[in-house]
């Protein structure tokens, strides 16, 4: 049976709980979403989005992983800040 994601952005975190967070760029990704969406499809991996914010009038996004070696990985390819989410 295929496992099940989970159902918010915070149970998210727990499930994949090494993060990469980053600024959304004026106008949005752009290609650059369809070069993450490769990654994650290359690694045999589902994209799991996590908690977003916004701050200073900017929107933050989190890519959550369960290998922290992935999330290292995607963090060199395409920047934004890696770390841990600790469940609450």
């Amino acid at each position: 049976m295929p496992r099940k994601a989970p159902a918010t952005p915070e149970a998210t975190e727990r499930a994949y709980p090494y993060v990469v967070e980053m600024l959304v760029p004026e106008g949005g990704f752009g290609r650059k979403l369809d070069d993450m969406q490769q990654f994650h499809a290359r690694h045999g991996i589902k994209p799991q989005g996590g908690r977003s914010r916004r701050e200073a009038g900017r929107d933050y996004i989190r890519w959550c992983f369960a290998d922290p070696g992935i999330a290292v990985e995607f963090a060199d390819e395409f920047g934004g800040t890696i770390g841990h989410q600790h469940p609450d």
